[in-house]
């Protein structure tokens, strides 16, 4: 979760630095940064549905 939320400071820094520079580089770079990020919460995410799919007793 940690990750999530620093992807989601790094999109706010991007902003910020692109309303600065009048350059877009520094928002995708920051929005590419938080999509990397996302990945190990999604995966975390992906096998908590997959183990409730394959045992239908646990809730």
């Amino acid at each position: 979760m940690r990750l999530y939320l620093l992807g989601h400071l790094l999109v706010l820094v991007g902003a910020g630095l692109m309303e600065m520079t009048q350059s877009m580089l520094p928002m995708a770079l920051a929005a590419s940064a938080a999509v990397m990020l996302m990945v190990p919460l999604l995966r975390q995410l992906g096998a908590r549905f997959a183990r409730s799919r394959a045992d239908p007793t646990r809730h």
